[in-house]
């Protein structure tokens, strides 16, 4: 099969979590006997070849291609223009509008270019509303099947200007529109990255019941694994905090951005401070580690200075100091408000860390929670946004036998290796012919 993927991010280039998972469906599909092609602009990352101009905005553009290969897998990065932005999602909102409909264009352009020499992909996979122009046009004027893929929904809406620039007009009747709901108009499936975000997310959704369904995310276990480790958990733990001047004890960690729509690390702060309150606290030691909003990260300095058990980091750090992170500590908590996937819960349980996490989304499919098995279980769900229920999960978490801990740590392991790359790429293959189970508002 002979399939073309659309999206903004594609490593080395990475803003969050899209970036990653392109790359290892891209390859996983290729690694699967498929022919892959890969459109993505290059953002300045990459000089290429210029293929041909485009109008767009009142302007000729010249668009220049770079091309990398990796077996059966193409990899062509679009400059030209707004393309060469190094700003990813930029620059600034008309910006970012402005760089996906000449993205689209482009896409257009280099395609056709192709087709002088190949045939055409059976089907078209375009990811979040970024690549919505650029999927919507490959639709239209090549008319092959199309697969969109919702990472996490952004649910804005964009001038009907940008629809007509981009030769959309058909799809642009209403002065303002949501480039989500026209990519699952236009798309025969419409995807997201787990049943329990598709269920949470039912009310936008149910506008494509008939064809949505899930594709779980994937990880990569072969990276996020111990062998790469020294000692014992209890050495490494001891070492780490040792690094960060703490004397030794269970550890729980925080790795996220520092925002107050989704991450709920709000949620985790005031957690702490109830759980300061106990005698049992004296025993607990917080690593908190990200960026954001800056009230947020005055918080976190604040509780950081009030508690001599939590540190706080906001540096960048290496995927391979993470790894040595989540392999030393002894729960990762997750209190997010929503979560699509929940990709550092795999991360955390890939190396043993145990999660104590919201029961939403993603994390809900993820997360064997105690309380439904305690027999498979690889952590705790609470209540999403409520301090308390984090803090008696901590608590609860912090109380067990290090016999049940190490059982449970090796229920994470063997939990996380379900959720490979090849099994999402399988799935997608499936939705992609069509042979994919799909959601119904009337099936219960």
């Amino acid at each position: 099969m002979k399939v073309l993927i659309l999206g903004f991010e594609y490593l080395p280039v990475k803003v969050g979590g899209l970036s990653e998972a392109l790359t290892s469906i891209s390859r996983a599909l290729a690694s699967l006997g498929n022919e892959v092609l890969v459109f993505t602009p290059s953002h300045g990352r990459f000089k290429g070849s210029k293929i041909g101009s485009v109008k767009a905005f009142g302007e000729v553009i010249d668009v220049d291609v770079h091309e990398s290969r990796e077996g059966r897998l193409r990899v062509y990065r679009i400059g030209g223009g707004i393309l060469n932005d190094s700003d990813v999602y930029g620059p600034g909102w008309e910006g970012l509008l402005r760089k996906s409909v000449v993205f689209g264009k482009a896409s257009v352009l280099l395609l056709n270019k192709l087709l002088e020499n190949e045939n055409l992909p059976d089907v078209v996979h375009f990811h979040d509303w970024h690549s919505v122009f650029a999927g919507a046009l490959i639709k239209k004027y090549f008319r092959i099947p199309a697969v969109f893929t919702i990472h996490r929904l952004n649910k804005s809406k964009i001038p009907a200007f940008y629809f007509h620039e981009a030769g959309l007009s058909e799809l642009a009747p209403y002065p303002d529109l949501d480039p989500e709901h026209t990519g699952g108009y236009i798309a025969d499936i419409v995807t997201t990255v787990s049943r329990g975000y598709l269920l949470d997310e039912w009310d936008f959704f149910r506008n494509f019941e008939g064809k949505i369904t899930y594709v779980f995310n994937g990880i990569d276990c072969s990276f996020w694994n111990e062998r790469y480790l020294d000692g014992s958990r209890n050495e490494r733990r001891r070492k780490l905090l040792n690094k960060l001047g703490l004397d030794d004890g269970s550890t729980f960690l925080f790795i996220g951005r520092f925002d107050r729509v989704q991450k709920g690390v709000d949620t985790l702060f005031r957690a702490i401070e109830i759980l300061s309150t106990t005698k049992e606290f004296e025993g607990m030691r917080f690593l908190i580690i990200g960026k954001g909003d800056p009230e947020l990260e005055n918080w976190a300095r604040y509780i950081e200075g009030k508690y001599n058990n939590v540190r706080v980091i906001t540096e960048m750090l290496s995927r391979e100091f993470v790894r040595e992170i989540y392999g030393s500590v002894d729960f990762v908590l997750i209190p997010s408000y929503f979560e699509p996937f929940g990709l550092v819960s795999l991360e955390a349980m890939c190396l043993g860390a145990i999660p104590i996490a919201s029961s939403v989304g993603g994390l809900r499919d993820v997360v064997i929670s105690l309380d439904d098995d305690p027999e498979r279980g690889t952590g705790l769900l609470v209540k999403p946004g409520d301090p308390y229920a984090l803090a008696e999960g901590i608590m609860r978490m912090y109380k067990l036998p290090g016999s049940i801990l190490e059982k449970i740590r090796e229920n994470c392991r063997r939990r996380a290796r379900e959720f490979s790359w090849e099994s999402a790429a399988r799935r997608y293959i499936r939705a992609y012919t069509g042979n994919v189970d799909r959601f119904f508002g009337f099936i219960i």
